[in-house]
């Protein structure tokens, strides 16, 4: 992750594994624990007055992700007019879900971009901006940067000194010239590692919200 470089090599080392510069082998390891979970994630994109969601088991098998869907859409009981109306619900979800296609792959990669590695975070180190959230040797940390992948654009991290992960990662891009706002809120799991509870990605011109929620982890 770019934004987790900035804190390996920047202040605040006591607070990070091995003085700081252990973070990026921390999330590596983290990484590899979550792959012994299966979870349940859940999908909800909403545009306008439309929303359509699901619920898909995740696992990794031989180290590669696998996903399965575990619902399938509702049809409506009885025959007649109500069955007829509910498949073109249907349809009308399916053509909005394929409208969506585009902006959905879009930001997705544009999330996978602030959220890989690489070594062209070195050159944010001038441009970040450290503070402390609250008071206290277990005050978070809380570190802001712009121009991260693009000019125009700003990210910030909330590390959790206490529980020695990301609390949250919130980004402000734009797509096309669109406006996205990215949140990424982190969890633990009990005496295991961190995850991304919550992610919610919004595109406001176009009145499009994806959230993603994983829960449910089974070792």
């Amino acid at each position: 992750m770019k934004i987790l470089f900035l804190i390996a090599t920047l202040g605040f080392a006591q607070a990070l594994p091995e003085g700081g510069m252990g973070i990026g082998q921390k999330m590596k390891e983290n990484a590899e624990a979550l792959k012994q979970y299966s979870y349940k994630r859940r999908t909800t994109i909403r545009i306008k007055d439309r929303t359509a969601a699901r619920t898909d088991l995740v696992r990794y098998v031989d180290g590669k992700m696998e996903v399965a869907p575990l619902e399938s859409p509702a049809r409506p009981a009885g025959g007649g007019r109500g069955e007829l109306r509910g498949r073109m619900a249907q349809k009308k979800i399916a053509k909005k879900k394929e409208e969506m296609k585009k902006e959905t792959e879009q930001l997705t990669s544009l999330v996978r971009s602030y959220l890989g590695g690489g070594a062209e975070s070195k050159g944010l180190l001038e441009k970040v901006a450290i503070s402390r959230v609250g008071s206290g040797p277990d005050a978070d940390i809380k570190l802001t940067a712009s121009g991260v992948v693009s000019p125009s654009d700003s990210l910030s991290l909330v590390w959790s000194v206490a529980g020695r992960r990301p609390a949250q990662v919130e980004i402000r891009a734009a797509v096309e010239g669109k406006p996205v706002g990215v949140t990424v809120e982190y969890a633990s799991l009990p005496q295991g590692p961190f995850y991304a509870a919550r992610t919610t990605i919004a595109m406001p011109k176009k009145d499009l919200t994806i959230t993603i929620d994983a829960f449910d982890y089974v070792h």
